[in-house]
């Protein structure tokens, strides 16, 4: 499968990795990301219709104070997300196919200076977000791509159990069974804290 572009008619404003140490606006924007821009911006008057541009299921809908309403997907260990969007079109948990309207665009949070879409890809198997992002390639494969990852438990900030996973990679409670299927090995009991360092299998939707 190929990457699909989210909007028709692209029209970039902001590529991967455009540095906005210079901009008055953006420059504390990406200070995580040593003030490189980690996704891309299309322009999009608010309202246009927004598309999955890869196949997932919905694993985050929600408010950020900074990207605004955000959807994102998952497919394997990749995580796309939708932001600065004017409305949400999926539920969490929903899967979509690659050209499924998902949302409309819009400009909000705090980091949203004018109505655009950010698109950003996440490999959510490496260790922090700044090396998670990674650009974009449209029309091509993705191949940083996995059908099932490893997880290694750990319980500091907060405790595991098969139900937390299941919302997490799946985007509702009710996946924690495909869970335990890939981890025969693991207690039956959805809200059982699973212990410290545990790998488990998480698989695809």
């Amino acid at each position: 499968m190929n990457l699909m572009y989210p909007v028709e008619n692209p029209d970039i404003s902001q590529p991967f990795g455009e540095d906005n140490t210079a901009n008055p606006k953006r420059n504390s924007f990406y200070t995580i990301f040593d003030n490189k821009h980690p996704g891309v911006d299309f322009k999009t008057p608010v309202g246009t219709t927004i598309f999955a541009a890869y196949p997932g299921i919905v694993v985050r809908r929600e408010f950020h104070e900074g990207m605004g309403n955000v959807i994102g997907t998952r497919y394997g260990n990749i995580v796309i997300l939708y932001a600065h969007l004017d409305k949400a079109l999926v539920k969490l948990g929903q899967t979509v196919k690659d050209g499924d309207l998902i949302g409309l665009s819009g400009q909000t949070g705090e980091h949203c200076t004018h109505p655009h879409l950010h698109f950003e890809m996440r490999d959510i198997t490496k260790k922090n977000l700044k090396e998670m992002v990674f650009k974009p390639e449209f029309g091509k494969p993705i191949k940083q791509l996995k059908d099932k990852f490893i997880y290694k438990v750990y319980n500091a900030n907060t405790q595991k159990t098969l139900k937390f996973l299941s919302i997490r990679y799946f985007g509702n409670e009710n996946y924690w069974k495909k869970i335990l299927e890939n981890n025969t090995f693991l207690d039956k009991d959805p809200e059982k804290i699973i212990p410290e360092k545990t790998e488990i299998v998480i698989p695809n939707y």
